[in-house]
């Protein structure tokens, strides 16, 4: 049986209008994410992941805009586009936190530095929800005591500097699960952490994922996290979708040249030794400066001339699996 998306993005494009040009940062993006389904979003710095989920939050401000497409959240028994939304009306500021929540990049940039972070979660709780002060602290507590902070009640009364990364991050998550949201955007949440508090937090926000009902939107460049994490993937690469589908699906069977190298690209113990990782030539093109036909085409081990000059839609290559690539493609 079907189930219908949560939300649903179609055709987004969001460019920043700058003196130096037009950056398109987004460039017609469009995916859908089912409740309590995590979906991975995977692809170098700089190709579009970030602003995209800032979009869906309603948080793209001057000099950027949401040129065209739909952001459909089904919200109070209607489907609400976000793209449409006032970025500080009345109504998106009732959405976030309630129905979308965030998690940012980097939890010391995110989290104010001059309050404890027992009194960040409880004017969030405030924010919201029809509850007394009182009621606010306990739930903050229980909250941090939910993400796996030990002494949770000495943990309330800290300052950010006061813990360590990964007891910031786990902060940023007890924040963000303050509403129930019923989707948590996660923007590399395990980036400047070790490898040990990575597994936890993952581990974290599967078990929140399970206990909460939450779907969660979960921004990486490290496809090995992606395997953890989540049901469906979708690749970026200069502001487009070039793969998406299921995550076993992709892993088994990557069909565009740069889903190839990434998966190339991540260590394997059964392979120590017997081959060396593979490296994608070149860097991220300038969103000022898109290539003329496929964007990845100056990069790509396989591109041909047509490559040079059209660029290819997504198509679907497998039931539920899509790539835009010539290569799996007959131009028509």
């Amino acid at each position: 049986m079907s189930v219908d998306p949560l939300i649903e993005v179609k055709d987004l494009k969001v460019h920043f209008h700058t003196e130096d040009g037009v950056a398109r940062a987004v460039d017609g993006v469009g995916f859908s994410i089912a409740p309590e389904r995590t979906l991975g979003v995977v692809g170098e710095s700089g190709c579009g992941k970030s602003v995209t989920a800032r979009a869906v939050m309603g948080l793209i401000e001057a000099p950027g805009k949401i040129e065209q497409g739909e952001i459909l959240l089904r919200h109070n028994g209607r489907t609400v586009d976000i793209a449409k939304l006032d970025p500080r009306g009345a109504e998106i500021r009732g959405i976030r936190g309630t129905e979308i929540a965030m998690i940012f990049q980097e939890p010391m940039t995110s989290l104010n530095p001059v309050f404890r972070i027992g009194d960040q979660i409880v004017e969030a709780i405030l924010l919201h929800e029809k509850i007394g002060r009182a009621a606010a602290r306990e739930r903050a507590v229980e909250l941090l005591a939910a993400v796996g902070i030990p002494l949770p009640r000495q943990r309330f009364e800290q300052f950010p500097h006061q813990l360590s990364g990964g007891m910031r991050q786990r902060a940023m998550i007890a924040m963000a699960m303050s509403c129930n949201p019923k989707l948590l955007i996660a923007d590399e949440p395990t980036t400047a952490l070790d490898v040990t508090i990575q597994a936890q937090v993952m581990d974290l926000m599967n078990a929140l994922r399970r206990d909460f009902n939450t779907a969660i939107m979960f921004i990486t460049h490290d496809l090995g996290v992606i395997a953890g994490m989540a049901d469906d993937v979708v690749v970026m690469y200069l502001g487009r979708i070039v793969e998406s589908g299921p995550v076993r699906e992709i892993f088994r069977n990557p069909k565009h040249p740069y889903t190839q190298g990434l998966m190339g690209s991540i260590p394997s113990l059964a392979d120590w030794g017997v081959r060396r990782l593979t490296a994608i030539d070149g860097v991220v093109p300038s969103p000022f400066a898109v290539p003329q036909g496929c964007g990845f085409a100056p990069r790509c081990p396989h591109a041909m001339e047509i490559c040079r000059t059209r660029s290819p839609d997504l198509a679907e290559v497998a039931p539920g699996h899509a790539a835009a690539c010539f290569l799996n493609q007959v131009p028509t």
